[in-house]
């Protein structure tokens, strides 16, 4: 019984050691591949040279939000739908058009929720203060409808009843 346990023993730590070596050639393979990559040939570092387009393009993308992300720009979003819009509006640029046309053209497909700084528009400004001055307004009525009451006279005093009108009361709330 003992052999057999020690058996088992003996193939538990069989076991570790296979996984003990698989982990240790993982490992050296993971660093002579990282030393592979160090020593190779070191490569120039590329200079980007942004065409006056690419920067207008940048310029104009910067005003416009991705409607995908929605709180990134154009110029910054990496959604499928922002590079296409980025193409679009490099073509309009090709095609000669300013930016202000680009930008209009934007806002009359998708409304002024697209620039990231929409003009001032007063309805919009209502929206924004009505809840609070509707908050003071009613705030203001409850203090003085409770400075009021406060201020009111208080109310006469109650008769006292009458005894027939004590003696009914006491005849109807007596138990039977």
């Amino acid at each position: 019984m003992e052999a057999a346990r020690a058996g088992d023993a003996g193939g538990v730590v069989d076991a570790m050691r296979v996984w003990l070596a698989l982990w240790l050639m993982l490992a050296a393979s993971a660093v002579q591949a990282a030393g592979t990559a160090q020593t190779a040939a070191p490569q120039a570092p590329t200079v980007v040279h942004e065409s006056a387009l690419h920067r207008r393009e940048r310029a104009i993308a910067k005003t416009l939000r991705c409607t995908v992300c929605q709180a990134e720009s154009l110029a910054v979003s990496q959604a499928g739908l922002a590079r296409d819009m980025r193409k679009l509006i490099t073509e309009k640029l090709k095609q000669g058009e300013s930016p202000a046309q680009i930008r209009a053209y934007f806002v009359k497909r998708y409304g002024d929720y697209i620039l990231l700084k929409p003009p001032f528009d007063p309805l919009g400004a209502i929206l924004w203060v009505a809840p609070f001055v509707l908050f003071l307004g009613l705030g203001g009525v409850a203090f003085i409808l409770i400075r009021r009451r406060s201020r009111a006279p208080a109310p006469p005093p109650v008769p006292p009843l009458a005894p027939e009108e004590q003696a009914r009361i006491d005849a109807l709330t007596r138990p039977e």
